[in-house]
């Protein structure tokens, strides 16, 4: 079972009864299911999966008869008793026994004095067990906001929920709603496989591509009647996005796929090519995976690049850092001369990427190479164009990079410093993305106070759902003393690039620093995994549930988070980063059993760190390692006072 995670923050208000202020009626009429249960008691769980961070359950609504099927409940973001915040989901599952068209009106209304009724959010999902979205009803302004959606036959999914997480001082008030789900059978049959493509004629009447099929036969109902043919076929391409290649009249030496500009980069530096796309033609495939949602698919008047790289890397194309002032994106393709079809170009697509942050909307696409797909692997189509009618030209900068590989090999004596109860990582943890692909992440761990020291290397969990990937591991002195990372007080003491393995990888990841890393007494050191946008997948932390003694923090101006906050202020308390790192020179003048935060010293501060995990499995504070802080513990501390030998 997927899971969604969407990330925005909620504002405290204060909780009013009934419709107010000129908000939706959802009162019921009587004949509508109701949302089975609400999860807003600490320990609840909500029967149709409503806890953010528990197990889904789909409430199912039954088959769809025609005409309508009405739902209505709660939702909400609020705070259990123990501090915790988080969010209530509403999960249902229903039936399509044929093709057809469903209507989605939404209407919602908050109890809250400070809260919009557009704090309300709605998925429609194409398939019940997953989070790709047919269409997305996003935020709700107003009443009755209708979302159309043409479905096969089959089980779909409706998600409602609010647009917020709280963080601690969270507004519990629920939001009320009622969805009307209209239900239309399809005009023709339309859909089955054995009818045959529909961008050939296949000798039966329709064609496999059910949305397709019904936009021809609506405008020749012959299609449909009696056989797919050609007149079909182009009526096909002509009404449902279908590609075919076409490039007329060039402006560019390398406006053309077939012309494509050769360039070769290795790993001894960037090849920096200037390009300019202004009245070239748009010959590329439409990407979904490009961002922009529906309708902003396309590379606009894009431009070609036959890259060829080394073996065994991770092969670069960016307009960022000044390359281009206007809004690119930039794809990938396998390339093969001796077997390319421009035609073929959407099997060929590897990843990519409109935005890499910066202010000027410029891209910036990574990918490893080989990707392992027959002998298509030294050989890549970089298409440079520009989101919506965006033309310009600038440079695009390629480069390609050698895979690193870490072993740490730290000097005896040797200390392991964590805030990980645990370096297991069964799973993933919260990012920012957009239609399942990640954007830039950053995630952090701050240490206050270490001792003196030398670091040699961290491990630290990574979770990789696409291809592989090169990240950066950055270590920060931060001059803030408070808890929370603020970057305007980091002072940047090294950084590793480090690969980040996909298809699904959850494990550790080693990062050696060939320069030991010395830090002073007293310093606070951040230690931070910066991801750039996946290609082609999710990647998050590798995270347990088994706690922390500090706090796991996520960073992403895409999504609007450009202060670093903490998992648990944006209520995903149950995700904890695996990190640690190991140092020797004795952390600093010796350290001892009893000496929870090694300076050295076995005194109030350790006294205060034990007593303030009390009744835990904190593995620093179990002097004895039974998995309990208890008396035991505090008997070897008070017996180890003083300084370190």
């Amino acid at each position: 079972m997927t899971t969604c995670r969407f990330i925005t923050s909620v504002a405290a208000a204060t909780c009013v009864a009934g419709v107010a202020f000129g908000q939706c009626d959802t009162t019921p009429a009587g004949t509508e299911q109701n949302d089975v249960g609400y999860c807003g008691t600490t320990g609840e769980i909500d029967p149709n999966g409503g806890c953010n961070n528990a197990t889904v359950a789909w409430q199912d609504l039954g088959t769809l008869a025609e005409g309508d099927t009405s739902v209505y409940g709660n939702v909400g973001a609020w705070t259990d008793g123990d501090g915790t915040a988080t969010r209530d989901l509403d999960w249902y599952s229903y039936n399509v026994p044929t093709g057809g068209t469903v209507v989605f009106t939404f209407s919602a209304h908050t109890n809250d004095t400070a809260t919009d009724p557009a704090d309300f959010v709605g998925f429609i999902v194409t398939g019940a067990d997953d989070c790709a979205t047919a269409g997305f009803a996003g935020y709700i302004f107003g009443c009755a906001a209708q979302h159309t959606v043409t479905m096969e036959s089959g089980v779909h999914g409706l998600v409602v929920s609010v647009n917020g997480y709280g963080d601690g001082g969270a507004s519990d008030c629920s939001t009320q709603y009622l969805v009307n789900i209209n239900y239309a059978p399809a005009a023709f049959d339309c859909g089955d496989p054995a009818q045959g493509e529909c961008t050939e004629p296949n000798g039966t009447p329709g064609c496999s591509d059910f949305e397709c099929c019904q936009l021809v036969c609506e405008s020749d109902s012959v299609c449909c009647d009696d056989g797919w043919d050609e007149t079909c076929v182009t009526a096909a391409y002509d009404l449902c996005g279908y590609y075919q290649y076409e490039c007329t009249a060039p402006v560019a030496a390398n406006d053309c796929v077939a012309d494509a500009q050769a360039v070769s980069v290795d790993a001894s530096g960037d090849v920096v090519v200037p390009f300019d796309t202004i009245g070239c033609n748009t010959d590329g495939p439409p990407q979904t995976e490009c961002g922009s949602g529906a309708g902003f698919e396309q590379l606009h008047a894009d431009v070609w690049f036959v890259v060829t790289c080394p073996d065994l890397g991770y092969l670069s194309a960016s307009t960022c850092n000044g390359g281009a002032e206007w809004d690119t994106k930039i794809a990938a393709y396998f390339y093969d001369a001796g077997t390319f079809d421009p035609a073929a170009l959407p099997d060929l697509f590897i990843g990519c990427n409109e935005d890499c942050g910066d202010a000027a909307y410029a891209s910036d696409l990574s990918f490893e190479v080989p990707t392992g797909l027959g002998g298509l692997d030294l050989t890549y189509l970089i298409r440079v164009g520009g989101y919506d009618q965006s033309e310009g030209a600038g440079n695009v900068t390629f480069s390609f990079q050698e895979l690193p590989t870490y072993v740490c090999e730290p000097e005896d004596p040797n200390t392991v410093t964590t805030q990980s109860a645990s370096m297991d990582t069964p799973g993933g943890g919260v990012a920012c993305a957009g239609g399942g692909i990640t954007t830039e992440n950053q995630w952090a761990r701050k240490y206050l106070g270490l001792p003196a020291q030398t670091i040699g290397c961290s491990d630290f969990g990574m979770s990789n759902g696409g291809g592989g990937m090169i990240g950066n591991f950055n270590v920060y002195e931060d001059t803030d003393p408070s808890i929370d990372p603020i970057v305007e007080s980091f002072n940047l003491i090294d950084t590793k690039p480090v690969y980040i393995a996909g298809g699904g990888y959850v494990g550790l990841v080693t990062v050696a620093f060939e320069t030991q890393l010395d830090v002073l007494d007293g310093m606070n050191c951040v230690f931070e995994i910066d991801c750039p946008a996946s290609a082609d997948g999710f990647v998050s932390p590798g995270c347990n549930d088994l706690g922390e003694t500090g706090y796991t923090y996520l960073k992403s101006a895409p999504c609007g988070l450009t202060a670093y906050q903490s998992y648990e202020s944006i209520g995903f308390s149950g995700y904890h980063w695996a990190q640690n790192f190991t140092s020797w020179d004795g952390g600093g003048g010796g350290t001892c059993v009893g000496d929870i935060n090694e300076d050295g010293q076995v005194d109030g501060a350790d006294l205060t760190i034990l007593l303030g995990a009390w009744g835990t499995a904190d593995v620093a504070a179990d002097l004895n390692g039974d998995g309990l802080v208890d008396g035991a513990d505090l008997t070897i501390l008070l017996g180890a006072w003083g300084a370190c030998v």
